[in-house]
């Protein structure tokens, strides 16, 4: 399988498709799984390179501590090392925390951005969901209980009614269980310290006032019943990249790659086909 070495770590992908490069980018503690939905499709139109960040899934597992900013670093690298760029990137979730600091640290590199469910920083009921599946973890583990938890909140009540959705809630929760407790608990931490949560961050900028900077024509995707991340942090992240366009999906959830390819995937592919040819 594809791989390349970053800083002494490898990083996996998967690639799927020939035509235009795009790469996408998971959402906490998942692998390229996540898109298991939205690849086909996508790879109609494009080559798709789906990551494990470092850390998880096919690649390297190094020592905590894991920031943002260190996997957007890794992403430039393998754009880099691919000789491709640049491309189209899309984070979701976490994903596009990391997409988004992939495009102001690394402009060069990101030809189009989408962001999927994404925050440049956290209200405080964002926050302390986030806080309370850390004390859960260290409570339990990544056990039943944790990972059902996870599930309630990433996606919707009539999606895990069905038969698949539960089915893909089930799968997800195992993607998620695959990783140790000391590392999910560090990608927890790395989200918390993004948003500048922790005490010492207080007198901190928020990553919002990065946006700004943002050059790349940008796509930012929310869904109306995101228990999680509410619409309300994409729309900032749409109101501060200048030039953002925002759509919202109806009867979505936090990850509509899962609930509704067939809904977010055209966006994407009319979005990406509306650039100017450069």
């Amino acid at each position: 399988m594809p791989e390349v070495e970053i800083g002494g770590a490898r990083l996996f992908y998967r690639l799927e498709g020939d035509k235009a490069p795009l790469l996408l980018i998971p959402g906490l503690g998942m692998d390229h799984s996540y898109y298991n939905f939205g690849i086909p499709l996508l790879a109609r139109h494009f080559a798709v390179y789906a990551v494990d960040p470092i850390g998880i899934g096919q690649s390297s597992k190094p020592a905590p501590p894991y920031s943002v900013e260190g996997w957007a670093d890794d992403f430039a690298a393998l754009i880099e090392k691919l000789g491709r760029g640049p491309v189209h990137v899309l984070g979701s979730s976490l994903g596009g925390a990391m997409a988004l600091a992939l495009a102001v640290r690394h402009p060069a590199a990101v030809k189009s951005l989408i962001v999927v469910g994404g925050f440049s920083e956290l209200d405080r009921a964002t926050e302390m969901n986030f806080r309370l599946r850390l004390r859960l973890i260290d409570k339990l583990g990544l056990g039943d209980e944790v990972a059902d938890y996870m599930g309630l909140w990433t996606l919707t009540r009539n999606f895990i009614n069905s038969d698949r959705g539960l089915a893909v809630m089930r799968a997800n929760q195992a993607n998620i269980r695959s990783n140790s407790v000391e590392l999910y608990r560090a990608f927890v931490l790395s989200l918390l310290r993004w948003g500048r949560c922790e005490p010492e961050q207080h007198a901190e900028p928020k990553f919002t006032s990065e946006l700004g900077k943002i050059r790349a024509p940008t796509l930012v995707v929310t869904s109306d019943n995101d228990h999680l991340i509410p619409a309300s942090l994409s729309e900032l992240i749409a109101a501060k990249v200048i030039g953002a366009r925002l759509s919202v999906l109806s009867g979505a959830g936090h990850i509509p790659f899962m609930e509704q390819p067939d809904k977010v995937v055209p966006l994407v592919v009319d979005f990406i086909n509306s650039l100017p040819v450069r």
